[in-house]
């Protein structure tokens, strides 16, 4: 079961999240590289209404991601 995106935005021992300017930035703590791939996928599934933009490192695996809000439809 996923967590919810509002959940998830809380941060964690795993990761933290900083609250930019037009999204969200989630990153991986050192050590936690399991359990951040694990947020990753939850982010992925939970990701409706978001843009889930994943900033990966020279061995593809994204060591941040960044979360951004799709503009509203009318």
């Amino acid at each position: 079961m996923t967590q919810p995106l509002h959940d998830i935005l809380e941060g964690g021992p795993a990761y933290g999240v900083i609250d930019a300017k037009d999204g969200w930035l989630l990153f991986g703590r050192q050590g936690h590289e399991a359990e951040f791939r694990a947020v990753v996928e939850q982010v992925r599934a939970a990701a409706d209404g978001v843009e889930v933009i994943p900033l990966d490192t020279a061995d593809g695996v994204p060591d941040r991601v960044f979360i951004a809000p799709l503009p509203q439809r009318h």
